[in-house]
């Protein structure tokens, strides 16, 4: 039931904190406490959406709570930027995203330690009950899709930024190389529900066989690129495995 209960949560985190908020947005918001603000209000807004299915009380209160505690965690680091230090590096975003992340594990935590359960609306249990469709997998599956994409690729850029050799064009302006790497996660997560971990290799082998003649020529550049890989299969594993 917890790990129901966190899925919710979570899903709800990355449609607000990623999906429902730009880049500009995002960058708006070192600068000016209203977009602070405004970023809350998108965010509420979605954990409200989020709830509607289940139409319960109990959830909408803890869905609220949840928006609060990532309005005031935003709201520090608002306080952080306005001391001078505007640029977002990979240790304050992954300081973020576990302060986030510790506050969806106690508002889930909370929520089963009152008592209170995870459950859709009748109807809409019902009619997907007759079709053979639980929603407790389905939404499982989407938190898993959603996070192969954006928060992957935001994540896994961090991470390799730093090596990230200075002629290299892999996160250029086309994106050529995330939607690359959200395929890669999306088919490595297939791969595992199905219990085909050989193949893949197969991908991974595809894809390098795309940048070959770069990896061969340049050292710098083949670290980069393994490291990237790897860290990319990591995420797409580690995440299967909690949420499933």
């Amino acid at each position: 039931m917890f790990k129901d209960i966190f899925s919710y949560f979570l899903l709800v985190h990355i449609l607000g904190d990623f999906y429902f908020q730009s880049d500009k947005l995002a960058e708006k918001k070192k600068n000016r406490y209203r977009y602070v603000l405004l970023h809350g209000l998108i965010y509420f807004i979605v954990s409200f959406l989020c709830a509607l299915p289940f139409w319960s009380a109990p959830l909408f209160l803890y869905t609220g709570i949840l928006s609060v505690f990532h309005w005031l965690v935003d709201s520090l680091k608002y306080l952080y930027f306005k001391k001078g230090k505007r640029e977002q590096t990979a240790s304050i975003y992954f300081t973020d995203q576990i302060i986030h992340l510790g506050c969806i594990t106690v508002v889930a935590s909370l929520f089963l330690y009152q008592g209170f359960s995870l459950s859709f609306f009748s109807g809409l249990d019902d009619f997907f009950g007759s079709v053979q469709i639980n929603l407790y997998t389905m939404m499982r599956w989407a938190g898993l899709l959603l996070m192969m994409v954006k928060p992957a690729n935001i994540t896994v850029k961090q991470l390799v930024n730093k090596y990230k050799p200075r002629e290299d064009t892999l996160f250029n302006t086309n994106k050529t190389g995330a939607l690359i790497g959200s395929l890669e996660r999306m088919i490595i997560l297939l791969m595992l529900s199905v219990g085909q971990y050989a193949a893949i290799g197969l991908v991974l082998t595809a894809k390098s066989v795309a940048r070959y003649n770069k990896i061969a020529e340049d050292k710098n550049f083949a670290e980069y690129y393994l490291l990237g890989t790897l860290l990319s299969v990591l995420y797409a594993i580690a995440v299967y495995f909690v949420l499933t």
